[in-house]
């Protein structure tokens, strides 16, 4: 069975997420917090449907809340707000996982 990883169908997105996984593994995990945070923005700009009735509820409340903040403008165009720039490997971890689940998840 292929790792969660590699069953990322998106060569951008799994090369992003492998890197965050490299910069978890050394320690990094503001790279960690931001690659995973910018993957599922890209996740939400590719699915603009995640965005649509009570999903939209659900893509926005279960994005993790420990110093990175997700925010849609008027046309639902995702950004991230780094509220600091250093990060503990739990929280590092929670954003990775997230992301690596929803792309997943989202057959990207």
């Amino acid at each position: 069975m292929p790792s969660k990883l590699d069953r990322i169908r998106d060569e951008g997105l799994r090369t992003s997420l492998a890197e965050a996984q490299a910069a978890l593994k050394s320690g990094d995990y503001a790279t960690v917090v931001r690659l995973s945070s910018e993957a599922y923005a890209e996740l939400l700009r590719r699915k603009p449907e995640v965005l649509q009735g009570q999903q939209r509820f659900r893509s926005v409340m279960f994005f993790p809340r420990l110093g990175a903040q997700l925010q849609l403008d008027q046309n639902d165009n995702p950004s991230i707000i780094y509220e600091r720039e250093k990060f503990i490997f739990s929280e590092a971890v929670t954003y990775f996982e997230f992301a690596l689940d929803s792309l997943i998840k989202q057959g990207l």
